[in-house]
């Protein structure tokens, strides 16, 4: 029996050890220890500081879940991280979607299915939504700023007002999660410069020594890949002088011929029988019908054709008003029956 006079067996919890012993386990464990009954069987011994967490209240919970859609909204129009309205937020929006979850599960178990169900269903994908969404803008947003501030680091006088531009950030209005993501961030991005020699990428040697010029080998810079020509022999000047005079008789024996186009015209005008060149071939003769193409008929044009007649060698033929014109007989006939045309014998 425990002080009270309940059996030990129907007791949920007590302290069963005295308070001196009970002072020194609590000093080794930093916290009460919860001892359960030997008829409870399945609990352990286990540390209770998480029964001091600051529980919130309804009110609370519905001022935390203002706040959540109110972040929400500012985050999604800026690119910088905005300030948290509450120390411990993601820990009350923890406690939030639990009572929400709470709350369905009880509602569901005595009314069933009912439009309050309903209403907390939707109420609760709502709010999860919203953490999805908020948290993956602004880990964007942390990520964004710890690379642009990190790799801007050291880049000169350009890289310098560009941090300027950044905001700082003030941790008091931020979680300390979210503190740790962005310093983690840094590390890594420190990594990737020592890794990519960012600062030589950036700066150059800068002036620190680091890299010398390279310095040309035996061969000379411009030959080094070009194939070598092979030198030609230049010719004395005896020679040169000697095919001087020759080059200017060519020259004059070509630019002032004997026989002139003159000469050859007076020589065909004395002797016209005589053939000064190949003969020229026959000239073609094509008739009329042959050119348009079968049996012509003469016709006259009664008013102006708008478009072209196509003959069957595909040439275009455009005929006005009082026309007279000889025709392939499928077109002339087509023509006259249609009234446009009549026939116009010789």
């Amino acid at each position: 029996f425990d002080h009270s006079g309940t059996p030990a067996a129907l007791a949920s919890r007590d302290y069963l050890l005295i308070p001196a012993a009970r002072t020194s386990l609590c000093s080794l464990s930093d916290g009460i220890i919860d001892v359960s009954p030997a008829e409870d069987g399945g609990r352990v011994a286990r540390g209770s500081m998480e029964a001091d967490e600051m529980r919130l209240g309804k009110h609370q919970l519905q001022t935390v879940n203002k706040a959540l859609f109110e972040v929400a909204r500012k985050q999604k129009a800026s690119s910088a991280p905005v300030e948290l309205p509450l120390p411990d937020f993601w820990n009350s929006v923890n406690q939030l979607t639990a009572h929400l979850e709470a709350e369905l599960q009880e509602t569901i178990r005595n009314e069933g299915m009912s439009a309050k169900a309903q209403l907390l269903t939707r109420q609760l994908g709502n709010v999860r939504t919203i953490v999805t969404d908020l948290t993956r803008i602004r880990l964007n947003a942390f990520t964004q700023h710890a690379v642009l501030s990190n790799l801007m680091k050291g880049g000169g006088a350009d890289a310098a007002a560009a941090v300027q531009q950044l905001s700082v950030i003030d941790w008091e209005r931020h979680d300390a999660s979210e503190r740790a993501y962005y310093q983690s961030l840094g590390h890594l991005v420190e990594k990737y410069k020592h890794d990519v020699s960012w600062k030589t990428l950036v700066n150059g040697s800068n002036g620190n020594g680091n890299t010398t010029t390279p310095q040309s080998g035996p061969h000379e810079p411009l030959t080094a890949f070009t194939p070598q020509q092979p030198e030609k022999e230049e010719p004395s000047t005896p020679e040169k002088t000697a095919t001087a005079p020759l080059s200017e008789e060519i020259e004059t024996s070509w630019g002032t011929p004997d026989f002139d186009e003159e000469d050859r015209i007076r020589e065909m005008d004395a002797f016209p029988d005589r053939a000064t060149g190949a003969e020229p071939a026959p000239p073609v003769q094509v008739t009329v019908s042959e050119a348009m193409g079968g049996d012509l008929i003469r016709i006259r044009i009664l008013q102006d054709l708008t478009d072209p007649i196509i003959a069957e060698d595909g040439s275009e033929i455009t005929l006005a008003e009082g026309d007279v014109e000889s025709c392939p007989s499928l077109i002339a006939e087509t023509l006259i029956a249609a009234g446009l045309a009549v026939a116009a014998p010789i």
